[in-house]
């Protein structure tokens, strides 16, 4: 018998326990609540169902003595809860949209009749935390694909919204990979940053050291400031969780151009100063140079996409390796005049002998900024 047989084995046992273990309380929520009758009166041993009406992910339970359930560790979605006892009629609740981290209390009232009778709700639960002293944000796909970001499109920058963040100030000391923030006076090093509920911390400066750059692939943005669970831990500031979108039994995806030139832009008070913008009533001799008739030259395209769905093909079937995938691509580019108006308009030094040089959106690099993610949930 091969030797390395048994190696295997271990391996892929130990792969699944650690993609089993990945669904942590940092990306999923919960879902509990009462079932009783017209009376008030509570209903034991009813059978209780929660099911993903994305991925069609289900769980079934059965109700304790006093009536009540608790579906804990769902993935995120938008869920249908279903209860069943006898001489009861069923009971169907949808439009239940389940957040990260959240314990949404579904409590339920039965209705006396024939089995084959079904009672249909449409409500969602409510987002008032009840069970936690959290003091938490959260930017859903909506507010992410709104609300206005920088043109280098980082979701991080949204986090600069929220209430107790303060950004790092130019002749502050010290700082953090990435957008450095203070949370509530805290220390600009001391936040805690996740993805999916993993730690994508920068072990030697700290601050997120993955850059996240395509809206379009995060479902939600989760950010604690204030008491947060101890299953956090490791920093004492603000929890920032990063989720991603996730695939579902349909097709789907979403793309998106991004376009910027001088054409586009008006000049602003540096930019006039450093001889842009030339205006004939000023008296000033006109610019030798064509370019600074206007605002500074800049040449800035940023493309993706997103797509998900079912994999029939392969036929998983499980927790640990669903039926569904989800893929992200951004592609960007920046180009831009490198003379005295890098001074005006924060531009990066231009150690090329060419008139215009390419930059990452984040980095100092003259290189093509182009990444592919695929993610499986």
């Amino acid at each position: 018998m091969n030797k390395s047989i048994p190696k295997l084995v271990f391996l892929v046992l130990l792969f699944i326990t650690a993609a089993t273990d990945a669904f942590g309380q940092s990306t999923t929520g919960s879902i509990s609540g009462a079932v009783v009758d017209q009376q008030q009166a509570v209903v034991p041993n009813a059978t209780v169902t929660a099911r993903n009406t994305d991925t069609g992910f289900s769980r079934t339970l059965q109700t304790d003595g006093e009536g009540r359930y608790n579906f804990v560790n769902l993935p995120v979605g938008s869920y249908e809860v279903t209860v069943e006892a006898a001489n009861f009629s069923k009971y169907v609740q949808t439009g239940i949209t389940l957040l990260v981290n959240q314990n949404a209390v579904v409590d339920v009232g039965l209705k006396a009749g024939n089995v084959q009778e079904v009672v249909t709700v449409t409500e969602n639960a409510s987002l008032l935390n009840t069970t936690t002293a959290e003091v938490s944000t959260r930017f859903d796909e909506k507010r992410l694909s709104e609300l206005p970001i920088a043109s280098n499109r980082n979701v991080y920058n949204v986090l600069l919204s929220v209430p107790g963040i303060s950004q790092l100030s130019s002749g502050q000391t010290g700082f953090a990979n990435g957008i450095s923030f203070s949370s509530n006076g805290g220390r600009l090093r001391s936040n805690n940053f996740m993805l999916d509920g993993q730690d994508i911390n920068d072990p030697s400066l700290s601050g997120g050291q993955i850059g996240i750059n395509n809206p379009d692939a995060i479902g939600e943005v989760r950010i604690i400031t204030n008491q947060f669970l101890a299953e956090y831990g490791r920093n004492s500031g603000a929890v920032v969780n990063f989720i991603g979108k996730s695939g579902t039994n349909k097709f789907h995806g979403s793309g998106f151009v991004f376009h910027n030139n001088e054409n586009l832009n008006a000049c602003s008070n540096l930019d006039k100063q450093a001889g842009f913008c030339f205006d004939p009533k000023s008296g000033n001799p006109a610019p030798t140079d064509p370019a600074k008739l206007g605002a500074p030259p800049r040449k800035e395209f940023q493309y993706g996409f997103t797509f998900g769905g079912p994999l029939p093909f392969f036929n998983f079937g499980s927790s640990v390796f669903p039926d569904w995938f989800a893929a992200r691509y951004k592609s960007s580019w920046l180009r831009c005049r490198a003379d005295e108006s890098r001074r005006a308009s924060d531009r990066l030094a231009d150690t090329n002998s060419s008139n215009f040089h390419r930059r990452k959106p984040f980095a100092d690099s003259r290189r093509w900024f182009e990444t592919i993610r695929f993610l499986w949930f």
